[in-house]
């Protein structure tokens, strides 16, 4: 399907999402929010996708909501009205769960600046890379709100309960290297190289099986939030799935052979 303030494209196994408003630094608006997770959902359903990478068009990953959608909802409540305050939230409403249950691996590029929402979208993705120059923050108490998207839960399991504090309540901007030290982003790199190196780390990701991806993904996500007895059990679970895969016996006898698995 044709989205507006996105750009989708396959090629080679690699679903790029990019945010595409580059004269407004990619500001999200509810609109974006719905298209972001109906291209998601799209590049998961396809069977000839196997990572998706999230990236923005121009000089910015995303700036932030666009300011206008604020504006308008102040006016419409000192003029006595409703304002539809939650649009943004409710674009994204699953999102974050979203991003936990797909079965392909997600690669973010921060070029620029990814600020308030533009931040908080990329933690519950897998892997994050940032280009050098890049900055991120957690914008919102400078504008009188507060982090949504799951950051108050993901972020502290990326940084640590102190450093999730500050980045959260400062509403400060971080740099990429800052980002870096912190954990926040697996890679920094020269900005006219970032596509590259997220292209890169994807194509890692597709040597291994899809079914192993998944249920790694899986047991990622249920580790961080569960014990280590629910850690084992699912693990135990999922080799099993795997063991009995046909992709465990054609990745065993490509590696035998030394050859490329075939995938059909």
């Amino acid at each position: 399907m044709p989205f507006e303030t996105l750009l989708y494209d396959v090629a080679d196994k690699i679903a790029t999402i990019t945010l595409n408003r580059p004269a407004k630094l990619n500001a999200y608006t509810p609109e974006m929010g719905h298209e972001i997770v109906e291209a998601i959902r799209q590049a998961d359903a396809d069977p000839s996708v196997r990572v998706i990478i999230l990236a923005g068009a121009g000089r910015a990953f995303c700036a932030g909501a666009d300011i206008n959608t604020f504006d308008r909802n102040i006016r419409t409540r000192e003029a006595g009205g409703q304002p539809n305050s939650s649009a943004g939230r409710e674009a994204m409403r699953d999102y974050p769960h979203m991003m936990r249950t797909i079965s392909k691996p997600s690669v973010v590029a921060i070029n620029g600046f990814a600020l308030g929402v533009g931040a908080t979208m990329t933690l519950p993705c897998d892997i994050r890379i940032m280009a050098e120059g890049a900055r991120m923050g957690f914008i919102f108490p400078r504008v009188g709100l507060m982090t949504e998207l799951g950051s108050s839960y993901f972020l502290p399991r990326l940084v640590g309960f102190a450093r999730a504090s500050e980045m959260l309540l400062t509403g400060r901007q971080y740099s990429a290297q800052e980002c870096l030290a912190m954990g926040v982003v697996s890679h920094v790199v020269a900005a006219n190289m970032l596509l590259g190196r997220a292209h890169e780390v994807a194509g890692d990701i597709i040597q291994g099986s899809p079914t192993s991806l998944a249920l790694t993904r899986r047991a990622l996500h249920n580790g961080v939030a569960g014990t280590l007895e629910n850690a084992l059990e699912f693990e135990a679970f999922a080799l099993d799935q795997c063991y009995s895969s046909p992709e465990h016996k054609e990745y065993v006898a490509a590696f035998q052979e030394k050859r490329k698995p075939k995938l059909g």
